[in-house]
């Protein structure tokens, strides 16, 4: 039964399945999905892209984002307008490693990751929730710890292990991760975060979209709002 499970034909049959079965349910909000994405329980706003050999589990992702190519997303809501790129893990397992002898999820879990379990219940969230803003940026084969939280407007650099939250609008890198800088002054990032940009109509986003380019001119127009 394993070795059908994991026949190419059969995998390729359970992708098919899933794409029709998103398609069908966000046919109208332009959801996109590539070859043999693995997607369950996951919520799309819109406007929202999953590239090839991604896996998203328990995720909700706000419209206009999109997971790039062999990202892996577990228990996570995702902001609007964040670009999550390739090869990304974000809210991998937890495994204790204080006050337990071993961090065998065998003593404390009843998933039997390995086949067995000694564990009469589930002692540890293994998988606590993760949240990531809006107009986040996340470089290739970053790692976010479950149950971290990633203001607004952070960029986190490529190659960089998330273990606690990061403030909204900074950079931040490294292993582990540590803030190299802010993205704006706080005289711009304060109008920037009073627009709220990332709710506004389409119409709205199209007629601005030049302001976008030139941090100067959006909170010159929007500081007289």
């Amino acid at each position: 039964m394993t070795e059908l499970l994991k026949n190419p034909l059969t995998l390729w049959l359970r992708w098919l399945l899933t794409c029709a079965y998103y398609g069908l349910k966000y046919f109208a909000k332009g959801v996109s999905i590539e070859y043999m994405a693995e997607i369950s329980n996951t919520r799309f706003e819109g406007n929202n892209k999953v590239y090839k050999y991604a896996r998203l589990r328990d995720v909700e992702l706000g419209k206009y984002s999109y997971i790039s190519r062999g990202t892996q997303a577990y228990h996570a809501q995702v902001g609007r307008f964040t670009c999550i790129g390739p090869e990304v893990v974000i809210g991998p397992g937890e495994h204790p490693v204080r006050n337990y002898v071993s961090s065998h999820p065998a003593f404390y879990s009843t998933l039997a990751q390995a086949g067995i379990t000694f564990s009469d219940q589930d002692y540890v969230e293994e998988i606590p929730h993760t949240s990531i803003g809006h107009n986040v940026w996340i470089g290739t084969r970053a790692v976010v710890r479950a149950g971290v939280r990633i203001g607004d407007g952070a960029v986190i650099a490529a190659g960089a292990v998330v273990v606690s939250d990061v403030e909204p609008y900074t950079i931040v890198g490294g292993v582990p991760a540590k803030l190299i800088r802010p993205r704006f002054e706080p005289s711009e990032l304060e109008v920037i975060q009073q627009t709220d940009w990332w709710n506004w109509s389409e119409e709205k986003l199209r007629a601005n979209t030049p302001l976008f380019r030139d941090t100067s001119a959006f909170v010159k127009q929007f500081s007289k709002s």
